[in-house]
């Protein structure tokens, strides 16, 4: 419905105008016959001229609009007007060409004029079709063409035609005009005050009908041939008028309205963008000032800060304070760095209450604790506030090593009281068997001299093992303890060892029992410190394991290493005491001899005695009862290669 509303709109033309176009064409006849001076066979050649010359100017306006017109009808109008321009033309070729003037012009009248509402039928059929049915004649305009020229050529050759073709035109032009007033008859006025350009020339036709009877009837032959004249320049400028208001005027004022509006709404962006483009500068500069007063403000900070970039984490800025505090004379010196070639941020599982960072220039190396501002607006850059604690930290420090130092004196003077009841003890006992097997001696009691000897040697043995750990710690202490490494079959070397201690382990009412998988196996040791370290470790045991229990001296051989195992199925170790069991002066709590003996050094000087000779010690943990403590040395390439 819109489409066709938009088609008849095309052909709609105010009434008013119409009515303007009969007046002023009357008039024109008149103001013409008065310069003419009553000549009225000149009306008709005027006409013409002014038909061409419209024509053209028509030509020329339409070409420059014609993709924006309806295709069907804009051809139909080039049809038309070019047709016009060739019947016009005729005329004054005739006027110049021909000897009889007057009987040709008379002739050419009465022809054009047919021809003319020949024309002017077809165009308002096609245009009707179209219109009320929607139906387009493509071969129209080749048809008007065709059928004009093939009588106009006939005339030139055979004016006796006349007649005929005029009959011919009128076959043509009757069933078409009917055709046209059916369409119009069943057609609606889309508005009051508009009429169809279809119906105006229904109304002109009968007009020409009604004047052409009249003249059959009449001699005036002249007077006739004006008015139908004077009814075709009405339908000329018709057809004129509603081309140029519909086809040129109205679109350009739609364009002009249409580019009018653009305007006014590129007006309208334009003091948008005018009124954005000052939002922006006042924003470009409060943000100057903003900058301006951070930057103040950060840099007479009473802390040292740093501003980073948050994409690369280099630093664009320093206060003043920071540069103090790092000894640096410029900021250019450090500006564009990377923030981690000067802070080294400790990790999240290190938990210090004092710095989460260190600050390192040169050799030197600051305590800081450095705070992310999370709440700065900026995303794109980083602030880092610094807390100098190095002090504090250095001062904890101090605090802490003069308070390992106080333990450390109190340990060395628990070990000294230690030290002297562990010499007292063996040698009161030594000195009251001495007295006693004088008097076994005299009754000849070998079995009470051989419990006593047993005793003292025992006691000879503590008092060894303690004066060797006193003069290794000696030794450790002043870095002169040196291993004597040689070539030894440790499972002989160790295996003598323990058959030396069984008599010392089974006073006490327990097995030592030695146990390897392999009968020969060479390492580079220390043979004297390798038995100190088995003394130690058994004495140790000894220690610890109750009436009846089994202490394990065990050797085992591995693909690259061999293990020395001393493990007992005593009391055992508290397990926070093994993470300290090598320390110095470090003593247990489990002991079921006597909880005053021990001196805290027997470990510590074992695992000494261990690293020396490249080996490595360690207590396994997680034993339901018991001690085992492993020692690991690596093997000599020949049992490697055996």
């Amino acid at each position: 419905m819109k489409k066709n509303s938009g088609i008849l709109n095309i052909l709609l033309l105010d009434k008013y105008r119409i009515i303007y176009i009969y007046i002023t064409s009357i008039l024109s006849y008149f103001i013409l016959n008065l310069i003419l001076n009553g000549q009225k066979l000149s009306f008709a050649l005027i006409f013409r001229a002014y038909y061409i010359v419209m024509s053209i100017a028509l030509f020329i306006l339409l070409n420059h609009i014609k993709k924006y017109t309806e295709q069907y009808v804009s051809k139909i109008i080039w049809a038309f007007f070019s047709l016009m321009i060739m019947i016009s033309s005729i005329g004054f070729m005739k006027n110049i060409n021909s000897g009889n003037i007057f009987s040709d012009y008379i002739r050419y009248i009465d022809l054009s004029s047919e021809t003319i509402l020949l024309l002017e039928t077809l165009t308002c059929y096609s245009l009707g079709e179209y219109i009320y049915k929607k139906k387009k004649i493509s071969r129209m305009p080749y048809l008007i063409f065709s059928v004009i020229t093939i009588s106009l050529i006939l005339i030139k050759y055979d004016k006796t035609l006349f007649d005929f073709i005029r009959i011919f035109y009128w076959i043509i032009e009757i069933p078409l005009f009917l055709k046209i007033f059916i369409n119009t008859m069943f057609s609606k006025n889309l508005e009051q005050n508009e009429i169809d350009i279809v119906k105006a020339y229904m109304f002109s036709t009968i007009l020409i009908i009604i004047i052409e009877i009249y003249g059959y009837y009449s001699y005036n032959k002249v007077a006739i041939n004006i008015l139908v004249e004077i009814i075709h320049l009405i339908n000329f400028r018709i057809v004129f008028n509603f081309i140029v208001i519909n086809f040129i005027r109205d679109p350009y004022k739609e364009l002009s309205k249409s580019l009018s509006e653009e305007n006014q709404e590129l007006d309208k962006l334009n003091y948008r963008i005018v009124m954005k483009n000052r939002q922006l500068e006042n924003s470009i500069n409060l943000l100057k000032n903003k900058e301006y007063l951070y930057s103040t403000f950060f840099r007479f900070m009473p802390h040292p800060i740093i501003i980073l970039n948050s994409e690369n984490n280099r630093i664009i800025f320093v206060n003043e304070q920071f540069l103090k505090f790092a000894d640096i004379n410029e900021a250019r010196g450090i500006i564009n760095k990377k923030i981690n070639k000067y802070i080294e941020f400790m990790p999240n599982d290190i938990k210090n209450k004092d710095y989460n960072a260190i600050f390192h220039i040169g050799n030197k190396k600051k305590f800081i604790e450095s705070k992310f501002l999370e709440n700065y607006s900026d995303k794109t850059k980083k602030l880092i506030l610094i807390k100098d604690n190095t002090s504090k930290v250095q001062t904890d420090e101090i605090r802490k090593e003069i308070e390992n130092k106080k333990n450390e004196e109190r340990m060395r003077t628990q070990f000294l009281s230690s030290i002297s009841h562990d010499l007292k003890t063996p040698i009161n006992v030594i000195y009251s068997a001495a007295q006693v097997e004088k008097i076994y001696i005299e009754k000849y009691n070998l079995d009470a001299l051989k419990k006593y000897n047993a005793i003292s040697k025992q006691n000879c043995i503590s008092l060894i093992k303690l004066t060797n750990n006193l003069i290794d710690n000696s030794r450790i202490n002043s870095n002169y303890l040196v291993p004597r490494l040689e070539k030894v079959n440790i499972v002989d070397m160790i295996e003598e060892k323990v058959m030396s201690l069984v008599d010392y382990v089974k006073w006490n009412d327990i097995d030592l029992i030695f146990d390897t998988n392999v009968e020969e196996c060479y390492l580079d040791i220390d043979k004297e410190f390798m038995d100190r370290i088995i003394l130690n470790l058994v004495s140790n045991a000894v220690k610890f394991t109750q009436t009846n229990g089994k202490i394990y001296v065990i050797i085992t051989e591995e693909e690259n290493d061999v293990k020395i195992s001393v493990k007992d199925n005593g009391s055992g170790m508290d397990k926070k005491f093994i993470d300290k069991a090598f320390n110095r002066y470090a003593v247990g709590q489990n002991s079921v001899r006597d909880v005053k003996s021990g001196t805290g050094i027997g470990l510590f000087v074992v695992k000494q005695l261990v690293e020396l000779q490249e080996g490595t010690i360690y207590i396994q943990k997680n034993l339901d009862r018991g001690t085992n403590v492993i020692m690991e040395f690596k093997k000599m390439k020949e049992n490697m290669y055996e």
